[in-house]
């Protein structure tokens, strides 16, 4: 017999036991064998700061479902490597050289002693740096990762695998030159990808219309805006009085123009030079002429006018932009600004909103009349102004038709005509385009991004449509987890355009047919999930970055070419090829892969592309994707700027690993955010202590006997919560899975409470059950009771608890069910009378006698009765004084209490 001492476990010191047993006898190594295979991977980090709560959260769910599937007898992989490309490691470097007290700080408190932050300076070790703290943080997590198979992607022997992708697609027509508007970077000279931004992730660039308002000098004052149908409905031009704008000329037309506007147009593919400047406020009172009405309007002073927002300069539609509205009741309520500008009150009064869109469930004048909806009364609520502008934009964009004000394109949608609006004004030269990011966008290297227009530039053919329909293909052959998000990755795929490649600085590959240019962050990290599967003998048997040429990605990723041949030409003995293809073919595609729902308009969706680009076979695309929340703290999105942010190390040094894990695998399922709560994390300090004492305390205890009721009622729970955990897990709802562990709990106190005979044999059952479901959420101290428990090997690669019908007996469920009841009955009957001297039960069947005469000892004992009999309705001798027996049901006796 096994003896488990009793007391309180000292989690910090099991957890590092249980991490050094792991790292010594490596059981999360795997190897091509002849089991089924199982696959999973999440988005690796960057390394350029300590991990923090947030990817604990996404790696642990991967964690969770590959102990699962390691467990249900899968030959189970879950690899790691690092991701290093693009700006975000140089744009600290940039930062500490600048000085920068704000990175500095940053560094210190991720720990970094203040003499050693200069060492930072240098990209290389600040990758080698955060790669060592990052395996630190995720074996103290406790990830079952095979780390033989890890990498960077700044590795010269990874830089040859991307190499490979990319003549690849450029060979199938993926990849081509041209011209396209991108966000760039003006100090890093480079286009500006998601993962090179401190801000700004999603946002991409917009194309506006410019119209060419012409005033009687001949200068022109272009107004952009992204609702070219309300041109007819301009009532003046709005100018901010307070900005200094420019004089440029541009072509052979002179505009008026904020400065800032002229620097973005230069990059735009336009001749400018700038030939003089003026006042905003000089420019009020003066009149100009629509490009498309040829009506005759005034200039006036509105403070929401940003010289920073397209061209500076904007046009007034009062009906349908409420911004317009509140600025014109802003002018006319305000005398000392009608004398200041010279403005005649009569002028203004002149001016009428002009409606040109119709939609149902909008009034004529939809701004007049959501203003006054919603008590906006000033251009400074720019919140309130920002949501009403949305809402009136999205319904007239798409319920929205033009009226009789727009000539010809009256009677039209407003979606179906805004194009050829565009075009048709473009090609008459009323109107020009100018290209804005949808919102701001600062690189890694802290400078604001603008749009530029790059010639010679390389991109991704994402728009083409073949590619498109074999991503369509993919995507409905994948599971998605949630099965909601689906509709985004949809969604992506339907509006996603050509995206630049590559970029001029950073860290990463070099384009291998143009070396100005670098493969960029988010066009490298999207089949890396295959390079895990040769990582392994890259690092092992010691290859030169040189050895790895196309021919040999070729052979073992495509199964192209003669192998002897090729190892003549590497250098890499034929074995050693031969089994990377076949370890790969092994692995992929893999099974699952993990990560936030904010990678949906990227990476997640780029990985579809990419991979139904580089692989004709099927076999070979994803096959599943789970996508997560954000994970919020106390309530609050994480933020350093709100003092919430919690860096993983310091959590699992504060609570534990097993408390870190589970209670964030307890905080949210699916896409919904999750939510980190300390009350949560000590609660289930208190619940994973108070499991290991249960065990403690019960296990190998009692006696072997035959199987009673309690027994039969446990043993067939227990069947109903391993179905339910394994359904559960299946789909990725950790949180659902963590419930039925919950009832475990309950049933097994219940059942030492209730049996009246303890039986080892079905404790040990439950006991063992419970440690096997809980281990891939609390794993350390799941090791440690079976270690305690006299087992051999570890809990992580036992054998997962199989449902088995054959063990239910409903009818004992029922009548548990039944007796529960009936005790609770008798509960409130004790509370409202005050009596329990005596109990009497009146049942209708003999098994439900049977049951309750074997149950009265208990119910006596805890309630406290003297005595208490149970009889068959129909038994003549029965103690009846009060008929209670007519109330008796099947499941419901007739309770009396003397």
């Amino acid at each position: 017999m096994s003896y488990i001492a009793t007391g309180m476990p000292d989690f910090k010191k099991l957890e590092e036991k249980w991490r050094q047993r792991w790292a010594l006898e490596k059981p999360f190594e795997a190897d091509p064998d002849e089991r089924k295979k199982w696959f999973g991977n999440a988005a690796f980090p960057y390394v350029n700061a300590p991990l923090h709560l947030g990817h604990g959260f996404t790696y642990t769910r991967i964690d969770v479902m590959t102990r699962f599937k390691r467990m249900q007898g899968f030959n189970a992989l879950f690899p790691f490597a690092f991701h290093a490309t693009g700006e975000p490691i140089v744009g600290v470097a940039e930062r500490l050289k600048k000085n920068d007290l704000q990175q500095r700080q940053i560094l210190l408190n991720s720990g970094i002693p203040e003499k050693d932050i200069d060492k930072f300076k240098d990209p290389k070790y600040t990758v080698m740096h955060w790669r060592k703290r990052i395996i630190q943080d995720i074996d103290q997590l406790g990830i079952s990762t095979d780390w033989r198979r890890q990498f960077t992607t700044i590795d010269p022997h990874f830089n040859k695998f991307i190499s490979w992708q990319y003549r690849l697609l450029k060979e199938k027509g993926y990849v081509y030159q041209g011209t396209h508007p991108v966000v760039w970077c003006p100090h890093c000279q480079s286009p500006t990808g998601d993962h090179d931004r401190l801000k700004g992730e999603g946002e991409s660039p917009v194309e506006y219309l410019v119209f060419k308002f012409r005033l009687p000098t001949g200068e022109i004052l272009p107004t952009g805006t992204l609702r070219p149908e309300t041109i007819y409905g301009v009532t003046n031009v709005w100018i901010n009085p307070d900005v200094e704008y420019v004089k440029a000329r541009v072509g052979r037309e002179v505009w008026i123009v904020s400065e800032q506007c002229a620097e973005k147009l230069k990059d735009q593919l336009y001749s400018v030079k700038v030939e003089g400047r003026i006042k905003g406020e000089e420019l009020i009172g003066k009149k100009c002429a629509n490009p498309v009405t040829m009506d005759e309007i005034l200039v006036l002073p509105a403070s929401f006018v940003d010289p920073k927002n397209a061209t500076g300069v904007v046009m007034s539609v009062p009906s349908h932009a409420p911004y317009d509205w509140i600025a014109m009741k802003d002018l006319m309520q305000d005398p000392k600004q009608l004398t200041k500008y010279g403005l005649k009150e009569l002028d203004l009064k002149k001016i009428e909103p002009i409606s040109v869109v119709r939609t149902e469930g909008l009034s004529e004048h939809p701004a007049i009349d959501i203003c006054e909806k919603e008590g906006i009364t000033s251009q400074e609520d720019v919140e309130k102004l920002d949501k009403v502008t949305n809402q009136i934009y999205k319904k007239e964009f798409h319920q929205g038709v033009l009226n009789e004000k727009c000539g010809e394109y009256q009677n039209r949608p407003v979606a179906q005509a805004k194009e050829d609006l565009s075009v048709d004004f473009k090609e008459k030269g009323l109107a020009a385009s100018m290209w804005e990011v949808s919102g701001p966008v600062v690189c890694r290297c802290g400078t604001p991004c603008r749009i530029k227009i790059l010639e010679n530039q390389w991109f991704l053919r994402f728009s083409d449509e073949r590619w498109k329909q074999r991503v369509r293909e993919c995507l409905r052959k994948m599971k998605i987890y949630p099965e909601e998000a689906r509709k985004n990755f949809e969604s992506v795929v339907e509006w996603l355009e050509d995206k630049a490649c590559a970029r001029r600085s950073g860290l990463g590959t070099r384009l291998p047919w143009d070396q100005e240019w670098i493969v960029e962050t988010l066009s490298d990290s999207v089949i890396y999930m295959a390079y895990y599967t040769v990582a392994k003998y890259i690092n092992q048997e010691k290859i030169e970055p040189d050895q790895l040429n196309d021919e040999v990605f070729d052979y073992v990723f495509r199964g192209k070419g003669d192998v002897e041949k090729i190892s003549r030409e590497c250098g890499i003995s034929k074995e050693i090829l031969q089994k990377m293809k076949r370890e790969f073919e092994y692995w992929y595609g893999f099974d699952l892969r993990g990560s936030a729902k904010e990678l949906i308009p990227n990476h997640l969706t780029f990985a579809i592309f990419h991979h139904t680009a580089v692989w004709d076979n099927e076999e070979r695309w994803p096959k599943a994707y789970t996508v997560n929340g954000m994970l919020n703290v106390e309530g609050q999105k994480m933020s350093k700027s709100k003092g919430n942010f919690i860096i993983l190390k310091d959590a699992i040094d504060k609570y534990g690993a097993d408390v870190v894990r589970v209670t964030l695998m307890d905080s949210a399922e699916g896409i919904v955010d999750a939510n980190w709560s300390e009350k949560n994390a000590f609660s289930w300090k208190g619940k994973l202590t108070s499991f290991y004492n249960l065990v403690t305390e019960n296990y190998d205890k009692g006696e072997s006997v035959a199987e009673s009721g309690a027994d039969k009622w446990l043993l067939s729970r227990f069947q109903n919560h391993i179905k339910r955990i394994t359904e559960e897990l299946e789909q990725t709802n950790n949180r659902s899975a963590l419930t039925f562990f919950h009832q475990m709990m309950n049933d097994i106190r219940w059942y030492l409470k209730r049996a009246e005979t303890k039986n080892r044999g079905i404790i040990n059952y439950a006991l063992e059950t419970m440690t096997k479901v809980l281990s891939p959420f609390s794993p350390f101290i799941c090791e440690e009771i079976w270690e305690k428990m006299g087992k051999k090997g570890f809990v992580s690669t036992s054998e997962w608890p199989t449902f088995d019908e054959k063990r239910i007996d409903n009818e004992v469920l029922q009548l548990e069910d039944a007796f529960k009841r009936t005790m609770g009955d008798i509960k409130q009957i004790i509370k409202l009378s005050g009596k329990n001297k005596e109990l009497y039960l009146y049942v209708v069947s003999d098994k439900e006698l049977d049951y309750f005469q074997q149950s009265m000892k208990f119910l006596k004992k805890e309630l406290r009765f003297e005595k208490a009999e149970v009889f068959r309705v129909t038994d003549e001798k029965k103690y009846d004084p009060e008929n209670k027996s007519k109330r008796a049901k099947f499941g419901k006796p007739g309770i009396y209490v003397k």
